[in-house]
């Protein structure tokens, strides 16, 4: 049964930590530590985290599919750059909502080369996924019309993250997927690690403070183990579309995580987020049910 795959399970794991992931982050960035270092030291641990998973071995000399890993890590680090500057540009919510149209990159290109095979319930269900996640961010279109650099930067970032879930779920089996998720992590890793040379002084304000460095390996650590298991979905699977819709529920399990901790929304986004909740469930069940 669709449901019992990997494809399904590994992604809802990643969307489970997402909220911790993002508290993380919120709690690292305010005391005191950038969003772009907090970001760039969270790509560094999860390369790390990457790295001790898969236990690489064979030869690091790069050949055919190879530079398409490295490309796809490249690719990796541009949406968490372009994410980056979308939420320092404006608000939260109109930048968690516009993410949601990742799936749609994913499908359209997943369809296209006929990695997944189009069906009027897949296509249902990322309309749904996709709506779902702009009512649960507390989205609304008067607020992407004030934030248009707010919409601009994350539509990028989800151009490339797009492609990079695309491409692991196409191709990575031509190399296999841990010299394929190595490459594309240890690359990114990589372009993480000479971002943190170039701003020693802010890393070293994060170590001097053992509650600011917890938060900010948290996160890295957080972000390195939902990583993993969204891209062994992708790359093991190779349903990049179904998984995307199921890993949607992240913005779900947000507005749960929130409400267990007893922060309750704004009383203008209930409405929203329930109505977005039902249509999350109805996306799932259409998608799963296929």
């Amino acid at each position: 049964m669709t449901w019992l795959s990997g494809a399904v399970w590994l992604p809802l794991i990643g969307a489970a930590l997402h909220p911790l992931l993002g508290w993380c982050v919120q709690q690292g960035t305010s005391r005191g530590s950038s969003l772009t270092v907090t970001v760039a030291v969270a790509n560094l641990v999860t390369a790390l985290i990457f790295l001790g998973y898969l236990k690489p071995s064979g030869s690091w000399l790069l050949s055919g599919k190879d530079w398409w890993a490295v490309g796809n890590g490249v690719l990796f680090f541009l949406g968490q750059w372009f994410s980056i500057q979308s939420v320092k540009s404006g608000d939260l919510a109109v930048h968690s909502s516009a993410l949601g149209l990742k799936v749609l990159v994913v499908g359209f290109f997943s369809m296209l080369v006929g990695l997944e095979a189009s069906s009027w319930s897949l296509v249902t269900g990322v309309i749904l996924a996709t709506y779902a996640v702009f009512l649960v961010s507390g989205g609304s279109a008067e607020g992407w019309r004030k934030h248009r650099v707010t919409l601009g930067l994350t539509l990028i970032a989800c151009l490339f993250f797009g492609l990079n879930d695309f491409l692991t779920g196409w191709q990575s089996r031509e190399i296999g997927k841990d010299r394929w998720l190595t490459l594309m992590m240890g690359s990114s890793g990589l372009i993480s690690l000479l971002l943190l040379m170039k701003r020693k002084k802010q890393v070293g304000d994060i170590f001097s403070s053992s509650a600011t460095a917890g938060f900010v390996l948290g996160a890295g650590g957080l972000l390195g183990v939902q990583a993993l298991a969204v891209n062994l979905a992708f790359s093991t699977y190779g349903q990049p579309t179904l998984s995307n819709v199921v890993y949607s529920s992240r913005g779900l399990m947000a507005v749960l995580f929130l409400y267990c901790i007893g922060k309750r929304s704004d009383p203008r986004f209930v409405k929203k987020q329930t109505i977005g909740a039902v249509l999350m469930v109805i996306a799932l069940a259409v998608v799963l049910g296929t």
